[in-house]
């Protein structure tokens, strides 16, 4: 059963269980109501009957005038009454019993024990009789259950009524409600055969707008997904074609004789190789990396050390270039870290700053605590630098700013995404921006020792 029937039939038992309870309830009420009114409107009559019939008997001194003429009991009920004598055929005098005081019926039909009713008749001194009237439970005629009865068939006609509104709320409820469950059904099915592209456009502000939102925003990281993927296809082909057309050609030449077979011919060939390796490897991190997969080792490090053990490795080639090194560094930064990882990033930093600093540039290093403990680790070099629209990109997979940093200097764009997962796994940040010195900003915040 689908979720709309299912919700048709839960409106449509609520309402008439509503319906069915407020209907009895009324029915009921009207009953009681009706039977308690004219029960206190009967005795109050008989009451004001037993007060003029004790006034009679104190003139007359019996109720001798009563047996002799029956029928003035019957006007004497009228003028106690509020209506006028003939108007009303239901006769309630009829049932009326006259006791004396000692409760010998004079007047009037027996009346069962059970409902029977009596009313004291007093002179000014003592009890000269009684008005004896059964309750409404014991006298009800035709005409009070022809009335009951329009009461039930009007309660009966609410209740169809109710059943026929229930029908069409618990319809219009449930189709309302199932409406944009079923759209996103449909646009569920679309996403689930590949269409990234559609969107469900919604205005609601309760949870199924909540929803609908959240699934148009899968929707579009899935088509980002997509194309990001595309992307990486496209560019891991293309940097995987260009060592491998070089190798190709090269041995080609060497086979048919172009280039002699010497050292130099091989050396050129191993250093395409050691790229393509290089290549190969830095993928296989990231892929691992974004997997989520690259391991860790965690433990406590001095920062600081280790930071100016990988720069001492690369002062030599800086040296080479004519590029000036300032650093500063305090004398301990305990953090937890996976000191293989770390190397792995600041090899990759001093690199980028190796390639594209221009010869006769700088290098700034500097590592500083904050004053929420967290430790910043700041890597400034001079010109060339990269465009404002490329600054958020250099941390994308084979990104490469095309400008002076290029594929001349080497590298396929893949270095700066390494980092940053690295230093997301060490619950840091990663950012990049314009160095004051001419080129690139990297700035890398790590939570320092928790102890």
């Amino acid at each position: 059963m689908g979720i709309r029937n299912k919700l048709f039939l839960i409106f449509l038992g609520t309402f008439l269980v509503l319906i069915v309870a407020a209907s009895g309830f009324y029915y009921l009420s009207f009953v009681r109501s009706l039977d308690t009114y004219l029960d206190e409107r009967q005795q109050s009559q008989v009451e004001r009957l037993a007060n003029h019939l004790g006034t009679l008997y104190q003139q007359q001194g019996s109720w001798q005038f009563l047996r002799d003429d029956p029928r003035r009991l019957k006007r004497l009920y009228w003028l106690a009454g509020d209506r006028e004598e003939g108007k009303d055929d239901r006769g309630d005098h009829r049932h009326l019993q006259l006791l004396d005081a000692r409760k010998r019926v004079l007047l009037g039909p027996p009346a069962p024990e059970k409902y029977r009713v009596d009313v004291p008749i007093q002179d000014d001194r003592r009890i000269v009789g009684y008005l004896t009237y059964p309750d409404q439970e014991a006298i009800r005629d035709k005409l009070d259950r022809r009335f009951m009865g329009r009461q039930l068939r009007f309660a009966l006609w609410m209740l169809c009524v109710g059943l026929g509104l229930s029908l069409l709320v618990s319809w219009l409820l449930a189709r309302h409600l199932v409406a944009p469950i079923l759209a996103l059904s449909r646009h569920t099915a679309e996403l689930q055969e590949g269409n990234y592209d559609s969107r469900l456009a919604s205005d609601r502000r309760d949870e199924l707008g909540t929803l609908t939102r959240q699934v148009d925003q899968l929707a579009e990281r899935l088509d980002q997904g997509q194309q990001a993927r595309q992307r990486w296809f496209s560019d891991i082909a293309h940097e995987l074609r260009t060592p491998v057309a070089i190798l190709q050609g090269e041995l080609e030449a060497l086979c048919d004789g172009i280039r002699p077979l010497n050292q130099e011919n091989l050396k050129g060939l191993e250093n395409e190789v050691a790229q393509l390796t290089h290549l190969i490897n830095d993928l296989h991190d990231l892929a691992l990396a974004d997997g989520g997969n690259l391991r860790y080792q965690f433990r406590l490090e001095d920062l600081s050390s280790l930071v100016e053990e990988v720069l001492d490795s690369y002062r030599g080639a800086f040296a080479q270039r004519d590029i000036t090194c300032k650093i500063t560094l305090p004398d301990q930064a305990v953090i937890q870290q996976d000191p293989v990882r770390l190397r792995q990033l600041l090899d990759n930093l001093f690199q980028n700053s190796l390639k594209y600093t221009a010869d006769g540039g700088e290098l700034a290093v500097s590592l500083n605590q904050q004053k929420d403990s967290t430790w910043q680790l700041t890597v400034d070099d001079s010109a060339p630098g990269v465009p404002d629209d490329a600054l958020p990109k250099l941390f994308d997979h084979l990104y490469r700013v095309e400008s002076s940093r290029n594929r001349r200097t080497g590298g396929a764009g893949l270095g700066l995404a390494i980092c940053l997962r690295i230093v997301e796994a060490h619950g840091g940040t990663l950012h990049a921006e314009h160095s004051p010195l001419g080129g690139v900003r990297i700035q890398i915040s790590l939570p320092g020792d928790a102890q």
